[in-house]
């Protein structure tokens, strides 16, 4: 499905990725795991468009996305719920989803699946999205992307700041979307939440990725964790 192969970044004259390679497939829950700015979401951002590569390259199924201008790259099926979520914050819920159905000329059904995901959003139908609280504001960001009909999600940091329901409810989402065969590209901190619904894990370390091992792998040697993220 996607594919980033010996992928470099670099903001001006700081790289930041180093000789990236990595692949998610279709069904899959691939998460990144990493201490703060260990270049986690420049590889998502990169992904998308939004970083030009140094080197390498990124595909996404027969697609080459580091060619395309950052515009066309949800076009191909991809979406991106960003660190702090990125709504028009002066729009309703409904104009925040109608951006996401536009992308793919997707129509009321794909919509009235995404709020029975979300009953919530479905109350708050009509609020701008800068009265919603912080995880009503997350369930939008998420209802927005999937209205795109994903082939390919991208997640950066979506429990984070969340009380218990939500993240539950997220992770709830997470894997419907891998079930319906979603691949699904996760940024987390919630060990917890890694461990529960993950395929397997990439730990990214000073902007490169040592080392890919599955979730069982992991949970059966959780020192890897404390390698990489300095906590127990």
């Amino acid at each position: 499905m996607l594919s980033l192969n010996n992928v470099e970044v670099a903001y001006d004259k700081v790289q930041v990725l180093f000789d990236v390679s990595l692949d998610v497939q279709a069904g899959e829950i691939l998460c990144l795991l990493g201490r703060n700015g260990a270049g986690k979401t420049t590889a998502l951002k990169s992904i998308m468009g939004l970083l030009p590569l140094k080197a390498g390259s990124i595909r996404c199924e027969d697609q080459t996305l580091s060619a395309l201008p950052a515009f066309e790259v949800p076009k191909q099926g991809i979406a991106y719920v960003p660190q702090g979520r990125g709504l028009f914050s002066e729009l309703t819920v409904a104009q925040n989803i109608e951006i996401g159905l536009m992308v793919k000329g997707s129509g009321s059904d794909t919509r009235e699946r995404i709020l029975d995901m979300f009953p919530r959003l479905r109350e708050r139908f009509k609020q701008r999205a800068e009265t919603l609280s912080g995880g009503e504001q997350q369930m939008l960001a998420m209802a927005r992307a999937l209205s795109m009909e994903p082939k390919l999600l991208l997640l950066d940091e979506p429990t984070e700041g969340l009380q218990p329901s939500i993240i539950a409810l997220i992770q709830d989402v997470i894997v419907k979307m891998k079930q319906q065969g979603v691949a699904v590209v996760l940024v987390e901190h919630h060990i917890d939440t890694v461990l529960a619904i993950a395929d397997r894990v990439a730990f990214i370390e000073n902007g490169r990725c040592p080392e890919v091992v599955s979730i069982v792998e992991l949970q059966n040697n959780q020192g890897k964790i404390h390698r990489y993220l300095g906590i127990n």
